[in-house]
């Protein structure tokens, strides 16, 4: 596993995670990365049924990215979920680009593994929609999202 990451340039935690199956979805470059370290392409059909099931009809895909790699940030705007290592949502957000996003919070003493171990998102390019559905995931998840409680009646 760690020779594959070595040569993948993906993270350890994240080729572990895809091969235990936590990441279901991994973003479409690390799937590159990980076809040119192996040497083979996962098969289209393969692809196809990944994206089919991962992408929510008249929304968009829902994809797992690591958090702790910087080059695995999204470059897009959307919702976003950390999640810590029991795969327990910690964390909701929004933004017009993840990337950046996720940028201010890595410097915060919880943005470290195991507290943030993996992390998804969904392309959402309207702000107020972002904003609407943000606050919704934050609702639902009430006090189990640890760490970002705003928008939470109490």
């Amino acid at each position: 596993m760690a020779e594959l990451a070595l040569k993948a340039d993906v993270s350890r935690p994240a080729v572990y995670n895809i091969e235990s199956g936590r990441i279901e979805n991994p973003r479409a470059e690390t799937v590159r990365r990980l076809e040119r370290a192996l040497g083979s392409e996962v098969p289209a059909e393969t692809k196809k049924e990944i994206r089919e099931e991962a992408t929510v009809k008249g929304v968009g895909e829902f994809v797992e990215f690591d958090p702790n790699d910087h080059d695995d940030w999204p470059e897009i705007p959307g919702i976003y979920v950390l999640y810590d290592i029991s795969e327990r949502p910690i964390y909701v957000g929004q933004g017009a680009n993840i990337k950046r996003r996720i940028q201010d919070h890595f410097q915060k003493f919880w943005f470290k593994s195991p507290i943030v171990e993996t992390a998804a998102c969904i392309k959402i390019e309207d702000a107020s929609l972002r904003e609407k559905i943000e606050t919704i995931f934050i609702r639902f998840l009430k006090r189990n999202a640890v760490i970002n409680k705003q928008n939470v009646e109490r």
